[in-house]
């Protein structure tokens, strides 16, 4: 049996057992093989937008003589995925922004899915924002710490109206600047769920206690070698700095169930 590492190993179990489930992003195959080991998925439809992985990931397949059950495939996001082939999906290890791309982008494939597990790395109180307008709701989620870094992840599923699926974004980057002002105009609580995650803080998780210890320390660390000489517009760096404390402190607050 293959043995992951503490991140992967997390995005596994948040998936629900389920017929096929597409890997996008696949890497060198190691969640793929597992979840069929571990007969969280009968088959993988393990895809990648390069070539390089996907030759790792397929002599990884082969060792374990699994090429039966996971079939790879060179794609960008869904683009190489079938409506109806799948019940489900994984993005692990990406941008926020491009995971949210991927999924928007894949939305015609994606109608009767049981489950979407995503383990993005960047902008996640975007992702955590737009999700939610998007109609997704987040079922589970968890946050692991590996190599000093952590790690947040959920799993969703789909919006139930038919809004997500039928909308249409001709410029997705200007979608995505618009959402994070309208985030910033959010009251303090939904800013901090979006920042943090409404579970974790209800859960009293710990690891996320830890990221909070740590991303405080760095702002307070930031407000102590402030150099206004350093910033074209001093007032506003500080302002967001402190707005960002504020919002910690918040989650703090709420991760100790006051």
């Amino acid at each position: 049996m293959l043995e992951l590492g503490i991140r992967l190993s997390a995005v596994g179990e948040l998936v629900k057992p389920g017929n096929v489930i597409a890997d996008i992003g696949c890497d060198h195959g190691y969640l793929s093989i597992a979840l069929v080991q571990n007969h969280k998925a009968k088959r993988m439809i393990a895809c990648d937008i390069n070539k390089g992985p996907l030759a790792a990931a397929e002599k990884n397949i082969r060792t374990c003589n699994l090429s039966e059950q996971i079939e790879l495939r060179l794609s960008d996001g869904f683009e190489k995925v079938q409506v109806g082939e799948c019940d489900g999906a994984i993005l692990a290890g990406m941008g926020g922004p491009l995971g949210l791309r991927i999924l928007y982008d894949g939305k015609s494939v994606m109608k009767g899915w049981k489950q979407i597990i995503l383990q993005l790395q960047s902008k996640i109180p975007l992702v955590r924002f737009v999700l939610k307008e998007w109609g997704f709701v987040t079922e589970e989620e968890n946050m692991v710490m590996e190599d000093g870094k952590f790690y947040p992840m959920m799993r969703l599923s789909l919006p139930k109206n038919n809004d997500f699926f039928e909308c249409d974004i001709p410029d997705f980057e200007a979608y995505l600047k618009d959402a994070e002002e309208r985030l910033q105009k959010q009251s303090s609580d939904e800013v901090c769920e979006c920042t943090y995650g409404k579970s974790l803080l209800e859960n009293h998780s710990p690891v996320l206690y830890a990221f909070l210890e740590k991303e405080e320390q760095r702002l307070l660390s930031i407000v102590e070698n402030f150099d206004p000489d350093e910033n074209t517009e001093p007032e506003r760096a500080l302002a967001r700095v402190n707005a960002e404390m504020d919002i910690l402190m918040l989650a703090k607050w709420k991760l100790q169930g006051a």
